[in-house]
């Protein structure tokens, strides 16, 4: 799903018509199009970790009704997969079998701007520095 590309519950319509099994991020759509039953993982908290976490704004008859189960998935009740974690991603980093939307700044004296520029939601995904 895209951001910039319309409304994300008519995208995921779309993409699974027969509704969703996994639902990882945008709960408020993805919660309107599960299947009966379904299991939301709930990860990503970046806005809760920053201060400024919105409310999700699902109603409780949506969850009721289908069934729908929510449960937060921490890391630090994973520590023990972090290191395989860490390994898997940046070896699929590397051979490109893994991508995701990143910006990174080729100097150290640019990564205040990325930053706030992140911040104010002019870039998606996430800040790297190259050193």
């Amino acid at each position: 799903m895209l951001r910039d590309a319309g409304c994300v519950e008519e995208q995921l319509r779309a993409a699974a018509p027969d509704g969703v099994d996994v639902v990882i991020d945008q709960l408020k759509a993805a919660v309107a199009v599960a299947r009966s039953g379904v299991r939301v993982a709930l990860i990503g908290a970046l806005a809760g970790q920053l201060g400024d976490a919105p409310a999700i704004g699902i109603g409780p008859m949506a969850l009721i009704t289908r069934s729908i189960t929510l449960r937060g998935a921490p890391l630090f009740d994973h520590l023990d997969i972090v290191p395989e974690w860490t390994g898997l991603f940046g070896r699929r980093l590397r051979d490109g079998t893994l991508s995701f939307l990143r910006t990174v700044p080729k100097v150290l004296d640019q990564a205040p701007r990325a930053l706030r520029e992140l911040m104010a939601g002019r870039r998606t995904g996430t800040v790297h520095v190259e050193l």
